[in-house]
């Protein structure tokens, strides 16, 4: 795996931090769901900043970088943060009732 699709497991961690301080399911749920939406956006600022610093250094086009700067924005944008918010949620929601298995 490489490019953002690395990063995905980025949004289970988020969830289960967050989820995991949560006191009842719904807490986890938003919790979870939370941390993998902020989660996405860090990502899609990490992903599209590097990108175009990239592009810059090997190219030395700006325009260049901006355009696939804003390809890779709504991709990011359009896959990754909708997809770090489902894994925070479905993670934020087990997380609580883990807590009560583990002694």
């Amino acid at each position: 795996m490489s490019g953002s699709s690395a990063l995905a497991p980025w949004g289970v961690l988020g969830g289960l931090v967050a989820g995991w301080t949560a006191n009842t399911t719904a807490d986890g749920l938003y919790n979870g769901g939370l941390a993998g939406l902020l989660g996405g956006i860090l990502t899609l600022a990490v992903v599209v900043g590097l990108g175009a610093l990239n592009v810059v250094l090997s190219t030395g086009d700006v325009n260049a970088a901006g355009a696939i700067g804003a390809y890779v924005s709504v991709v990011v944008g359009l896959m990754i943060i909708p997809l770090f918010t489902v894994e925070g949620l479905i993670v934020g929601g087990i997380a609580p009732s883990l807590r009560e298995l583990v002694p």
